[in-house]
C-alpha cells in the first residue's frame, strides 16, 4: 500500500513539475536570451576595436549560444500565436 502511494505521489510531483505553460517556457527563453544578450553587448558590440579584435573567437562562441535560443523563442511565439487564432 506504501509503495502505491509513493508511487502515485511520485508521479503527480514529476507530471506537475514539468507542466509550465508555453508563457511560462517564453519568459524563461526571453530572460535566457536577454542574459546572453547582455553578455554579448558588452564584450562584442560596445568593447574598444583593440579588445574587439582579440574577442572574435569568444564573440561567435556568444552568438553560437544565442541562435538557436533566438530559433526557440521565434518557433514558441509563433505557436503561442497560432493557437490563439
Amino acid at each position: 500500500m506504501r509503495n502505491t502511494v509513493a508511487i502515485l505521489i511520485a508521479f503527480a510531483v514529476i507530471t506537475l513539475a514539468g507542466c509550465k505553460s508555453k508563457q511560462d517556457q517564453l519568459i524563461e527563453l526571453n530572460a535566457q536570451f536577454d542574459a546572453l544578450n547582455a553578455q554579448y553587448q558588452k564584450d562584442c558590440i560596445l568593447a574598444p576595436v583593440e579588445v574587439l579584435q582579440r574577442t572574435q573567437a569568444q564573440c561567435k562562441t556568444e552568438r553560437d549560444k544565442m541562435n538557436p535560443l533566438g530559433k526557440k523563442i521565434i518557433a514558441l511565439q509563433a505557436d503561442i500565436d497560432a493557437s490563439k487564432r
